[in-house]
C-alpha cells in the first residue's frame, strides 16, 4: 500500500521591504496542499482539495489536463562538470580571495577538493545575464500562475495584519549632543523616515496630534528620507546611519539590489548634497 502524506504550507512574501505598510499592495499568501505518494506528486489547492491537477515538468512550458491550465514548473540546466573547490588555493586563484574565514583555526585540506556545483551558472552578481534573469522571470510567473487562484485572500490576509499595526507613529526620541533623534513612519510610505529636534532641555514634552503633518518635536527636522532614496528602485535597504561629531554630516550605507552589499554614502545636512564613496583610485563603488 501506498503511504500518503499531506503538507499545508503557508507562505507570505511582499514586493516591499515593509509588508505591513498600505504601500504594499503585494502581499502573497499561498496555501499549497502536496500529496505525496511512493510513485507520483500531485498538487492540488486549498479551496478543493480533491480536485488535483498533474503537473509535469516540461521546462518554461504550459500543461493541459482537464480544465485547468498552468505553467509547468522552470527546470534549470546543470552543469554536470562545473565544480568549486574546497581547501588551498587552486591554481590561478585570487590570493585576495579568502578560503576561510578569519577566525577559523581549522588547517585547509591539501591538495583541495573539488565539490559539484552544476548550478553555480545561476551566480550573476552584476544581475545582466539574459540567461538567469530569463529562469527567474520564469520561476516568477509560475509562482503566480499556482497562486493566482489565492488573491482574495491575500487581500484579507493583507486587510488583517494592517489593521493590527499603527502605520504613522514615531520611536521615543533619544539625545545626541544637542538633538533629540528619533524615526517616524506614515501612512502610505513603505520605509522610514529619520527625523531629529533641536535639545534645549534635558527633557521633552510630545505634543503630536497622530497626523503625519504634526511634528513630534519643535523644530523638527528630516535628516534622511529612505523613502526617497527608494524612489524608482525595486528595492531598497538602509543599514546603519551615523552622524558626525560636528552633527553636519551624515554616513550611512544602502543596499539596492538585495545582495547584502552596501554602498556607502556621505550628507551634508546643511547642503543636502548626498556623495557616493568609491575605492581609491578606482571608478568602483565603496561596498560592505
Amino acid at each position: 500500500n501506498s503511504i500518503h502524506r499531506n503538507i499545508i504550507l503557508i507562505h507570505c512574501t511582499a514586493r516591499n521591504r515593509h509588508p505591513m505598510t498600505a504601500a504594499n499592495k503585494s502581499l502573497s499568501a499561498a496555501i499549497l496542499f502536496l500529496s505525496r505518494s511512493s510513485s507520483s506528486f500531485i498538487q492540488g489547492t486549498a479551496r478543493d482539495n480533491k480536485k488535483m491537477v498533474h503537473t509535469s515538468t516540461k521546462l518554461f512550458g504550459t500543461v493541459q489536463k482537464g480544465p485547468t491550465q498552468r505553467l509547468s514548473p522552470p527546470i534549470p540546466r546543470r552543469e554536470e562538470d562545473r565544480v568549486v573547490y574546497a581547501g588551498i588555493s587552486p591554481e590561478g586563484w585570487d590570493a585576495k580571495m579568502p578560503r576561510q574565514s578569519n577566525e577559523s583555526t581549522e588547517k585547509l585540506l591539501d591538495p583541495a577538493v573539488p565539490i559539484p556545483d552544476p548550478y553555480g551558472w545561476l551566480r550573476d552578481d552584476k544581475r545582466e545575464s539574459k540567461e538567469v534573469l530569463d529562469y527567474l522571470k520564469a520561476e516568477n510567473e509560475y509562482s503566480q500562475s499556482v497562486t493566482e487562484h489565492l488573491k482574495g485572500l491575500q487581500d484579507t490576509l493583507y486587510e488583517e495584519f494592517l489593521s493590527s499595526i499603527q502605520e504613522t507613529d514615531y520611536t521615543t526620541p533619544r539625545p545626541r549632543g544637542n538633538y533629540w533623534y528619533y524615526t517616524r513612519t506614515f501612512q502610505g510610505s513603505s520605509y522610514t523616515t529619520y527625523c531629529r529636534a533641536p535639545k534645549t532641555t534635558d527633557t521633552y514634552a510630545i505634543d503630536w496630534d497622530g497626523t503625519k503633518e504634526s511634528p513630534i518635536l519643535p523644530e523638527e527636522e528630516v535628516y534622511l528620507d529612505v523613502n526617497e532614496l527608494a524612489k524608482d528602485k525595486s528595492y531598497c535597504s538602509v543599514g546603519s546611519v551615523k552622524t558626525s561629531p560636528s552633527k553636519t554630516l551624515i554616513a550611512y550605507i544602502v543596499d539596492y539590489s538585495g545582495d547584502e552589499k552596501y554602498e556607502m554614502h556621505v550628507k551634508n545636512l546643511e547642503t543636502g548634497e548626498d556623495v557616493a564613496l568609491y575605492e581609491v583610485g578606482s571608478d568602483k563603488l565603496l561596498e560592505v
